[in-house]
């Protein structure tokens, strides 16, 4: 028995052990002439060894696992790790815009006393769309209006409040502090003083010189904020008894987003003080306008993209090159799709400091009650030019962009489709029903796809036979450009090439700056007649010869009306049922009857998938 005979080697569980400890205990206490139960003491031993035994392993199985980021599951793990890396988990951002301000026509202004009104920099507003709070978002103390001036008052807001927490310095090296928050705190704007000094923040220790006022700012694993000093020769030590305030935004994260258009009204939720130190309703004395929609807001980053973004993690922390900004803006949680790219790859060498951006919004998170991807406007698809400009803003205010680069976001060239679906359907079914359902599919598939080289009608196709009463399918996609040549009879070849200059210099190439250009683009145009035979090729069409859609690499495929047909019909922008439409569901006449035959043949072929 001490050498364990009874037990099978080839056991690996609690339950098998387990199972041979107590058949060998029974077999014991047969030879004693005695009845072995539950009840029994080695019975009872048993049962305790196996669930201790089974903790033992269920804790092993969890160590290994957490010990690796892609198989972790706790998120203390997966950030710990990630830290390790030298990537700082995202805490979320807070979405910022612009107002102006100025005395509203007919106010009272003898009520205030003295020359004007004093507002707090952090006087704080409430959004009459969303009922969120936004703050003034300014490096001043305050603003002054002065009752002569008519002039508008222009500041930012950033969504969320400003919130503090005093900790106390211990004296030792290498202080470290937990913050914990209420709600969501955004990453970058986050300050730290010590004995009320504003210390500068830093990426790493080794950053730090003698005794300089820094700190360290990373997402607390556990949640919060976590706050570092350094240790005297790499950043001065705050004393001991020495208070430390540490002032950061909480705020709501991408609820805060609002879209250009959008009647946005804000209300003042702070007062203003005259030259006595009274206190005035600022809504009695100011209008306010909204100038730039509040944008750029995300959401805490989740752990799934914590695994993929940490072995993307710059160690150098500059955004040099492509990667290092897809990894940036990525952090933001606001797209679909992005792609960062230089062109040092062809001939044309004058762009060859340029990074070129290429993004495609998270439309699922513009959807409002009732949207799907065929009801959404089209401008909600893409960026604005607003938007881009909070992207450009965003890069600049990181301080991590390298002087010698540009960045230039592209605007995604549309190609319109139309789908027309052919359905043959089992007799039993409404085809009301049955439509509902293909236009659900057909929008989730739209809105969760990121695939950018092609569009296939096998996966249109695939997701639709599981539709209940649908006995067989087919897909055609129709482009717009294809339908526009052969109603005009030709269509445009475009041919580019790259011709070397006397070096030029530009004026107007963004940011204010000049440079050099040593080599010119020259677009040569031919026009293409188009006859029944001519075979448009796939680069004009967007079609390949299955019919599959094709993208090219700043192209952006839609489902979208508003254009005619080579016989001149016109494409509605609708989901509609036997109709020239952007989607068009088109029934056969006659169901398949419902019968077992049929019944028992349907269900075989959902089997195979």
């Amino acid at each position: 028995m001490a050498q364990l005979k009874f037990l099978d080697t080839v056991r690996n569980n609690a339950a098998a052990i387990k199972a041979d400890t107590r058949t060998y205990i029974s077999r014991v206490y047969k030879r004693a002439n005695t009845l072995f139960t539950e009840a029994s003491p080695f019975a009872q031993i048993i049962s305790v060894f196996s669930e201790l035994y089974e903790l033992i392993m269920f804790y092993i199985e969890d160590a290994v696992v957490e010990q690796n980021i892609y198989t972790a599951q706790q998120a203390e793990s997966i950030y710990g790790m990630s830290r390790l890396t030298g990537h700082d988990a995202t805490r979320g951002f807070a979405s910022t815009g612009e107002i102006q301000f100025r005395w509203k026509p007919g106010a009272d202004l003898g009520k205030i006393a003295g020359t004007g009104l004093n507002i707090d920099a952090r006087a704080e507003l409430k959004c009459e769309l969303n009922n969120l709070t936004y703050t003034l978002l300014s490096s001043n103390d305050r603003y002054r209006l002065e009752k002569s001036s008519m002039n508008m008052v222009k500041c930012g807001i950033i969504q969320g409040k400003y919130e503090r927490q005093t900790l106390t310095g211990t004296g030792e090296k290498l202080q470290s502090f937990n913050v914990q928050t209420k709600k969501l705190s955004d990453h970058s704007k986050v300050s730290v003083s010590v004995n009320g000094e504003k210390w500068t923040k830093h990426v790493s220790l080794y950053d730090l010189l003698n005794k300089e006022k820094g700190y360290l700012l990373k997402t607390g694993i556990s949640g919060g904020i976590d706050v570092y000093f350094g240790n005297g020769a790499f950043g001065a030590i705050p004393e001991l008894g020495s208070t430390i305030e540490v002032e950061y935004v909480n705020h709501d994260g991408a609820m805060g987003n609002i879209d250009d258009g959008r009647d946005i009204t804000f209300k003042w939720d702070a007062e203003g003080t005259d030259s006595l130190g009274g206190e005035h309703d600022l809504n009695e004395f100011l209008d306010i306008t909204c100038t730039s929609s509040p944008k750029m807001g995300a959401e805490r980053e989740s752990t799934d993209f914590t695994k993929i973004m940490t072995p993307l993690a710059s160690k150098s922390f500059v955004l040099a090159t492509p990667d290092n900004y897809e990894y940036f803006l990525s952090r933001y949680g606001l797209f679909s799709y992005i792609d960062a790219y230089n062109t040092t790859s062809d001939e044309y060498l004058d762009d060859d400091n340029v990074i070129y951006i290429f993004a495609i919004p998270d439309v699922k998170k513009k959807l409002i009650s009732g949207q799907d991807y065929f009801s959404i406007p089209e401008n909600e698809m893409f960026f604005d030019q607003n938007e881009y400009d909070k992207m450009g803003q965003v890069i600049q205010d990181s301080g991590q962009q390298m002087v010698t680069t540009e960045v230039v976001f592209v605007k995604p060239q549309v190609r319109k489709y139309s789908m027309d679906i052919n359905i043959r359907y089992f007799s039993g079914f409404n085809k009301e029903e049955i439509f509902n359902d293909v236009r659900a599919k057909v929008s989730d598939y739209m809105l969760n796809v990121t695939r950018r080289d092609k569009l296939p009608k096998s996966d249109i196709v695939y997701i639709l036979e599981e539709i209940e009463g649908i006995d067989a399918v087919n897909v055609r996609f129709i482009s717009e450009t294809e339908e526009t040549a052969r109603r005009l009879g030709y269509f445009e070849s475009v041919t580019t090439t790259i011709q070397p200059q006397e070096p030029v210099v530009l004026e107007d190439i963004g940011n204010g700056k000049q440079k050099y250009i040593f080599f010119k683009k020259v677009e040569e145009v031919k026009v293409v007649d188009v006859d029944e035979t001519t075979v448009i090729p796939y680069t004009v069409a967007g079609l390949d010869q299955w019919g599959d859609i094709i993208m090219e690499k700043e192209e952006v495929a839609v489902f979208r009306g508003g254009w005619q047909d080579r016989d001149g019909d016109e494409i509605v922008d609708k989901a509609l049922i036997n109709a020239e439409a952007a989607l068009s569901v088109n029934f056969d006449p006659t169901p398949v009857p419902r019968t077992i035959y049929t019944r028992v043949q349907a269900g075989n072929r959902k089997a195979l998938k």
